[in-house]
């Protein structure tokens, strides 16, 4: 399982986030907490909504360790912003280390990160993708399960912008589903980890979900500081004040109108 993070709030720069706190991003990269295996070191992305009017977000991912990568300190100390994603990856044993594979992935204004796996991802593949339109079948550049999703999702809301908080949460419901679906045809019965972070820069969703798992999801916590909202795999700090988002739970964030979380209808 991966970590990320996600924030929304007041201009900043993503050091604190990335580099500074007690268990930054970095940090977890090499020690995190809350998974049974601590290393994170098989490259890593952050996207960041630019303060200029512009609705394309910028990324910059590298498949060297984020502990190692200089520019990651550079860009992160560097570049203010109020909205940004970043993500750190273990890749699944078998699966290839590349720029392809590395998240945030991105289109359009869409931002999308996954930690989690679909267990048997190989069965259901080649029946995901042939129900892909065009558009979505060639934005496909790697082969992790988590852009395959992605596809999925941006057919759901047809390549558009979509602004509301409750069609985007329709769209994300009717993307699992179809996941569900496809699952359920390709004869897979094994565990499916989706914890999911979307965001098109003025809504962000995230969910906490394991369907056919006795364990767990992944863990996803969240912070209210300010006017800051920071959500994270795992807390960047020991404060008391960091949240924990249940399993079959969504966090909605939309800029201009507080925090919620809601139960996912699927």
């Amino acid at each position: 399982m991966c970590r990320f993070l996600a924030y929304s709030g007041p201009s900043t720069f993503m050091q604190e986030f990335l580099l500074d706190s007690s268990y930054s991003l970095v940090n977890q990269s090499k020690h995190a907490r809350m998974r049974f295996e601590p290393v994170n070191g098989d490259g890593f992305g952050v996207g960041w909504y630019p303060l200029h009017d512009d609705p394309i977000p910028g990324t910059f991912v590298s498949i060297e360790p984020a502990w190692s990568n200089r520019n990651l300190r550079e860009i992160a100390a560097k570049i203010p912003t109020r909205h940004f994603f970043a993500h750190i990856r273990d890749a699944t044993i078998g699966m290839p280390v590349s720029q392809a594979n590395c998240h945030p992935f991105q289109s359009g204004s869409y931002l999308w990160m996954h930690n989690g796996h679909l267990a048997e991802f190989d069965k259901c593949r080649r029946l995901l993708m042939d129900s892909l339109s065009d558009t979505s079948f060639n934005m496909i550049k790697g082969n992790t399960d988590t852009e395959h999703l992605f596809a999925l999702f941006m057919d759901e809301v047809e390549h558009k912008q979509v602004s509301d908080s409750g069609q985007l949460l329709e769209a994300l419901s009717r993307t699992i589903v179809r996941i569900n679906n496809i699952r359920k045809e390709s004869a897979c019965e094994s565990e499916a980890h989706m914890n999911f972070a979307l965001s098109n820069g003025v809504c962000s969703l995230f969910t906490r979900l394991s369907m056919n798992s006795e364990m767990a999801p992944p863990t996803l916590h969240y912070q209210q500081k300010h006017e800051a909202l920071i959500v994270a795999s795992e807390p960047l700090s020991d404060t008391g004040d960091w949240q924990q988002v249940n399993n079959g739970e969504v966090l909605i964030q939309e800029s201009g109108k507080p925090m919620r979380i809601e139960a996912l209808n699927i």
